[in-house]
């Protein structure tokens, strides 16, 4: 076994223990059916039982596919996608021609700024923690201030939200157990944690401690873990309508 192959080896292990260990502690018995909505590049794991609820979907991060949304959209959601980073920006909006349809050129974060980008890298962490680049910047803008703008609260039940930022759902994250928004559905890439190279191992401990408070706080505040797929979380409302 070359060097490549016992890296790649550890750090799916490493992920494996932690998938493992997550779902012993929140992962339950459960009366919901997932199903694989969407292709290799963009699908998740969604309810069955909602597959044709007609609710709103709140798409961020959707990058150069957007076959999850794509999929909703043709079964009756509307959908709200957000998207910073010009390319796939139009991309997206070809995609998701539709009158039930609204993409944005800006992305979703617990703030609101314009940051850095390289023009070739769209990870929100890489933006976000570093500084020497170019003079172009994303558009990034908070959940919260655009939940109340596009009248979350008023959109069709059920309203999922599913994030796709390169780790920069951790803060949203965070920020969401203290203050919860009128989601049913949380589907997001727990990228903060899963995407970390396995030799950053106090990065990893500190990141599974954060996600188990998260999934701790979550559920004090009416959610449930209902799937965990690879990188993948689902959470959904304990208050839903099967």
């Amino acid at each position: 076994m070359n060097t490549a192959k016992i890296k790649i080896w550890l750090f799916e292990t490493q992920n494996a223990l932690i998938r493992a260990h997550i779902k012993r502690k929140f992962l339950g018995k459960s009366d919901w059916h997932l199903v694989y909505v969407g292709n290799d590049y963009s699908g998740y794991w969604y309810p069955k039982n909602l597959l044709d609820s007609k609710g709103t979907i709140w798409g961020v991060g959707l990058g150069l596919d957007s076959s999850f949304e794509k999929e909703l959209l043709e079964r009756g959601y509307t959908v709200l996608g957000f998207e910073p980073e010009t390319k796939c920006f139009e991309v997206s909006r070809q995609q998701l021609n539709s009158p039930k349809s609204r993409i944005f050129n800006f992305g979703l974060w617990d703030k609101t700024g314009l940051f850095r980008y390289t023009g070739d890298n769209i990870s929100i962490i890489d933006i976000f923690q570093r500084g020497d680049y170019r003079d172009s910047h994303l558009d990034i803008q908070s959940l919260w201030d655009v939940a109340q703008e596009l009248s979350l609260e008023s959109n069709q039940y059920p309203r999922v939200l599913r994030m796709n930022i390169e780790g920069a759902e951790r803060e949203i994250l965070l920020r969401f157990v203290q203050e919860p928004l009128p989601f049913e559905v949380v589907i997001f890439q727990a990228e903060f944690l899963f995407h970390l190279p396995f030799k950053l191992f106090r990065k990893r401990i500190r990141a599974i401690r954060e996600l188990n408070g998260i999934l701790e706080g979550i559920k004090k505040v009416g959610w449930k873990l209902e799937g965990l797929n690879r990188n993948q979380i689902t959470l959904l409302k304990t208050t839903m309508n099967k």
